[in-house]
């Protein structure tokens, strides 16, 4: 059986405590996108029902949910139809993506896979967020999901071909998540070119140019491409301040350089904190013209 690779070992410390349980219950694993979650509950699923995780679609006791759609009462209604079928190896498992979009009233249907026949019906959820029922919760076996300490994500981007003078900055912008790398390496050049120009403005104003953003009905601004991935759009602005506040010495910063030149230790902390209220925005939904106010909110900070 193949092992898991890029995966915080804490995180597979607890996932081989959970499969070394002689009846594992159903089990959640949680955490933000990139962190391996999906590669997990293959691993997971194939070592549950004594295959390889790519012959799990060929497998009669193995059932997925779509991963892109959020989930209905109507699909959790399908699980439970499919969980009275009998089993050809003695267990069917069940992988539920998404969890953390199941409305409540989906939940409480979902329950009945792990109250009825919770021998013989395995569920694996996984979530991107803290929402599910405390009573599905207490009946299963959570594993939380962490980034990979720096070090381990270094050597990670290092293999990939990232040059070492932006190894610090894709750690950022990826948060130390190598499945959220992989799934968009190309991508990554292209905000590696962006940080390159910001980092040699020569006026704050300039933010303005580099990323396209003059006028206002563009569509070949940088953050209209790339306007599926919001959080990488706002720490592609924060990371130069956040690497300016842990040069503490006076001699460390580079004086003619952006943000050193233009920017107190002050202001770049103002920046950093209302970039966090951007990257909470975020999480829920998220504008070009919200991006645009946290360009000028850069712009014009002041004290």
């Amino acid at each position: 059986m193949e092992r898991l690779i890029n995966i915080n070992q804490d995180t597979l410390d607890e996932l081989d405590n959970y499969l070394s349980l002689p009846k594992p219950p159903g089990l959640i694993l949680q955490g933000v996108p990139g962190l391996g979650k999906e590669q997990a509950a293959k691993y997971a699923a194939g070592r549950l029902l004594n295959c390889s995780p790519g012959d799990l679609p060929q497998n009669p006791d193995y059932y997925e949910t779509a991963a892109a759609d959020p989930l209905k009462v109507e699909d959790m209604e399908l699980l439970i139809e499919k969980s009275r079928r009998c089993s050809i190896g003695g267990r069917k498992l069940f992988l539920v993506n998404q969890a953390h979009s199941i409305t409540r009233r989906a939940q409480n249907r979902l329950l009945k896979l792990l109250e009825d026949r919770a021998e013989t019906n395995i569920l694996i959820l996984i979530s991107e967020e803290n929402r599910l029922l405390d009573t599905i919760k207490s009946r299963c076996y959570m594993v939380s999901f962490h980034p990979l300490n720096e070090k381990d994500m270094k050597q990670y981007l290092t293999g990939c071909n990232i040059r070492n003078e932006y190894l610090d900055f894709t750690c950022y912008l990826t948060e130390n998540a190598p499945f959220s790398f992989s799934s968009r390496k190309k991508e990554v050049e292209d905000y590696i070119s962006c940080y390159q120009q910001i980092c040699k403005i020569t006026m704050r104003e300039d933010l303005l140019f580099i990323l396209h953003t003059i006028k206002e009905k563009s569509d070949s601004d940088f953050y209209t491409i790339h306007a599926d991935n919001p959080k990488w759009n706002i720490r592609l602005l924060l990371y130069p301040f956040y690497k300016y506040t842990l040069n503490r010495c006076a001699g460390c910063r580079e004086k003619n350089h952006f943000p050193d030149a233009f920017y107190s230790r002050k202001q770049a902390m103002k920046i950093l904190l209302h970039g966090m209220e951007h990257l909470s925005m975020a999480q829920m939904s998220y504008t070009k013209n919200d991006y645009f106010n946290l360009i000028r909110f850069i712009i014009e900070v002041n004290g």
